[in-house]
């Protein structure tokens, strides 16, 4: 049977794997898989998301151009994805998921060549599995998350205990224009800890913990030798960190942060997209340990901000496997909501 430019395909991978750095189902819909067969135009090699433009048929007949967003530059590099492989005029066909508000969008998954190579924007199946893993017997060195208990998109509890301050934040926020990745922001603790397919590190210098991950550049110093924070402190979106260890577990109280965001996007069923805010009284509590049974690193996390919510929140948990990785620069770019790059 002849294959269309674009066609309906079952969808190769699931929607938890194809999310990006933003969340994946208020930007694309999953029930609707797409095949799209053309020659690439151009690579945008960025991060946190990369783009390529493909020319395609589309099932009118027309020649289209097609825009397609998935992983960052850094992550596709790494599994296999390369710039080079995609240089214009290359034929490709893209599986992946249809943007919810373009006809001309999509999320690609894979892509295929016209010599039969089929590559996964995930890397190829098992091949983190048939490495054998590096043993550790502390916190230190380099991590990649295994697990998470919950991620900062979808459906989030604790918008069921917020105040009236919280709820107005809430009224006042677009999710589709405020979203603070546009804008190169890290958002919040728990969105840099919980960032899919980059690695982060953690070393000590002294009397200070650094914390160093990969998505948005990101690196946190953590201060064993102080006691309280500043009172007249500046006010960021991560805060300022103090920390301490209870036998072999690094718990970090972080305060001094800035209004911001909690969750992007929060899909609540029969209600629309909307985000979760904090206040500048936002509390947070890491606590990291190190399981030698399993040779996983453990990271729970607590919030409590009596200004937007009544009661704190709970824990937000995941787990962290041992990586042979190479924190790479991630040089994000800030771009405007329709994606397209903001002129510095």
């Amino acid at each position: 049977m002849k294959r269309r430019s674009v066609s309906i395909a079952l969808l190769l991978a699931a929607a938890q794997q194809a999310s990006a750095h933003h969340a994946f189902s208020p930007h694309f819909d999953i029930d609707k898989p797409v095949v799209i067969t053309g020659r690439v135009i151009e690579l945008e090699r960025r991060n946190p998301h990369a783009y390529l433009h493909v020319s395609a048929v589309d099932e009118n007949g027309l020649t289209r151009e097609y825009v397609c967003e998935s992983h960052g530059i850094t992550q596709l590099t790494r599994n296999g994805i390369r710039p080079e492989m995609l240089t214009p005029g290359t034929v490709v066909t893209l599986r992946g998921s249809q943007a919810r508000r373009d006809p001309y969008g999509c999320f690609f998954t894979s892509i295929e060549f016209e010599d039969g190579r089929v590559l996964d924007v995930n890397g190829p199946r098992g091949a983190a599995s048939s490495r054998e893993e590096t043993v550790r017997h502390d916190i230190y060195g380099t991590w990649m998350r295994a697990s998470a208990s919950s991620t900062p998109s979808g459906d989030q509890p604790m918008m069921n205990f917020m105040t009236p301050a919280g709820e107005a934040a809430v009224a006042a926020y677009d999710p589709f224009t405020d979203d603070p990745t546009f804008r190169c922001n890290p958002v919040s603790i728990r969105r840099v800890w919980f960032a899919p397919g980059t690695p982060l590190s953690i070393s000590r210098e002294g009397d200070k913990i650094i914390l160093r991950h990969e998505w948005m550049d990101v690196v946190r110093v953590v201060h064993l030798d102080v006691a309280e924070h500043p009172a007249d402190g500046p006010r960021t979106t991560l805060g300022h960190s103090i920390g301490r260890f209870e036998g072999d577990t690094l718990v970090i109280e972080t305060a001094n942060y800035s209004a911001g965001v909690l969750a992007q996007y929060v899909e609540t069923p029969g209600k629309p997209v909307r985000g979760m805010l904090h206040s500048d009284a936002l509390k947070s509590v890491e606590r990291v340990r190190f399981d030698p049974e399993t040779n996983r690193l453990e990271l729970s996390i607590y919030y409590e901000d009596p200004i937007f919510f009544t009661r704190p929140f709970p824990p937000a948990t995941a787990t962290y496997a041992p990586s042979d990785l190479d924190i790479q620069p991630f040089g994000c770019r800030p771009e405007n909501p329709d994606h397209t790059l903001i002129e510095e």
